[in-house]
């Protein structure tokens, strides 16, 4: 994290139980990931105000369905309507 009181946690993904929970707050994190896939994580005490990203690994996001699903506060759905579309249409730069 760049700035004080911020973590990473991630919400879904391919094979997600091979993936740290959560990260502390304030500590940087390093992940590989191995699977191909779309992985949704966010800030855990800023989450429900949005604060989510995607990354994605390989060449497309194959399972966008799951992620779609994940239950999220109104504000945080909007914010990852909005990243999934960046991410579809990147995908199909690809």
């Amino acid at each position: 994290p760049k700035n004080e009181g911020h973590n990473v946690e991630f919400l879904a993904g391919p094979k997600t139980n091979s993936l740290p929970e959560k990260s502390k707050i304030d500590e940087p994190i390093l992940v590989i990931f191995k699977v191909p896939g779309v992985y949704l994580y966010g800030c855990t005490p800023h989450g429900s105000m949005g604060m989510l990203g995607l990354v994605i690994v390989g060449n497309g996001p194959h399972n966008l369905g799951i992620i779609k699903k994940i239950k999220l506060s109104p504000v945080a759905t909007s914010v990852l309507k909005r990243l999934i579309r960046i991410a579809q249409s990147h995908s199909k730069s690809l």
